[in-house]
């Protein structure tokens, strides 16, 4: 099963959006080393000329930030839209478009590798990406796909590195939601289900966890370690933890980091680097969303 390699991150230039001086990159992915989905925010004036974007065998989201008036041409069809914020589009696999706008857009690209969709078809509905039409649309309603669009968004803000197994879960999760009610897959269509983790796994990825909190965790040593897809994975992991890899590995930091608050006296700053945390902000901000306080607060109620 192909999957991207670490240090080959999925850059802008590797997708289907024209960069040019017509569009402006107000932040992007390229730099945070993420191999499988490329997230970009992007500012387009008005346009003269239309501006065709290529095909490329990978999946196209995009979520416009504000309001926009937009022609696309696909598939021999053509869409005059107004779209106001919070609308989505998608653009399916090995598909041309051609768009032009009458006045200024800000709109949330997402990129999804040919190979996440091909493995989530597969663990999760048993079918050949081969076998399946995902239908380009332009400008509807998805509040649960708007929400990953918007966690994507976040992402990066976080230091490299830091949201990587986040990343890949959310790239599944658009993946499967995208398959499941934007294609050619019935309504009656199920998932196929997945026993939780045997006791056996349990004790691997909690051990494993535990040893490299200090470290960079990746959604596919998890899954190697346990001779599992990532999709697989993440499925098996929830209903044996009731939560996502990503809320288990941000908790057991949190707990680690109140252990030596209480135990030690190190300073703070060297406790967020023990225990997995980009540097003392970061365990600041993620430490007070999840224990109510500061470390520092922590520390002297302690």
């Amino acid at each position: 099963m192909l999957r991207g390699k670490k240090g080959q991150p999925y850059r802008l230039d590797q997708t289907a959006l024209e960069i040019s001086p017509k569009i402006s990159v107000l932040r992007t992915s390229d730099d945070l080393g993420w191999p499988n989905v490329n997230v970009s925010l992007t500012a387009t004036g008005p346009l003269e000329d239309s501006i065709v974007h290529r095909a490329v065998p990978d999946l196209w989201v995009t979520i416009t930030q504000r309001p926009t008036k937009l022609s696309i041409v696909a598939d021999g069809k053509q869409w005059d839209l107004i779209a106001p914020p919070g609308r989505v589009s998608i653009v399916g696999p090995e598909m041309s478009i051609e768009a032009s706008r009458r006045d200024s857009s800000e709109v949330l690209h997402a990129f999804v590798k040919r190979a996440i969709i091909a493995e989530v078809a597969g663990e999760l509905f048993d079918r050949d990406l081969k076998s399946i039409e995902i239908v380009t649309s332009f400008c509807f309603e998805d509040h649960d796909m708007a929400l990953l669009m918007q966690s994507f968004d976040r992402s990066l803000f976080e230091p490299p590195g830091h949201a990587d197994l986040k990343v890949e879960y959310l790239a599944r999760a658009l993946a499967a939601h995208v398959l499941r009610n934007n294609s050619n897959l019935t309504t009656r269509t199920e998932p196929v289900a997945e026993a939780p983790l045997t006791n056996r796994q349990v004790r691997l990825v909690r051990n494993y966890i535990r040893d490299h909190l200090s470290s960079k965790i990746v959604l596919k040593d998890l899954a190697s370690l346990l001779e599992l897809g990532q999709t697989s994975l993440m499925k098996r992991f929830r209903a044996s933890f009731r939560q996502t890899p990503h809320q288990y590995i941000v908790e057991q930091r949190v707990s680690r980091a109140r252990d030596l608050l209480e135990r030690s006296n190190l300073p703070i700053v060297e406790i967020a680097a023990l225990c997995g945390f980009a540097d003392q902000t970061h365990l600041g901000v993620v430490f007070k969303r999840i224990v109510g306080v500061t470390p520092s607060e922590y520390r002297r109620s302690a």
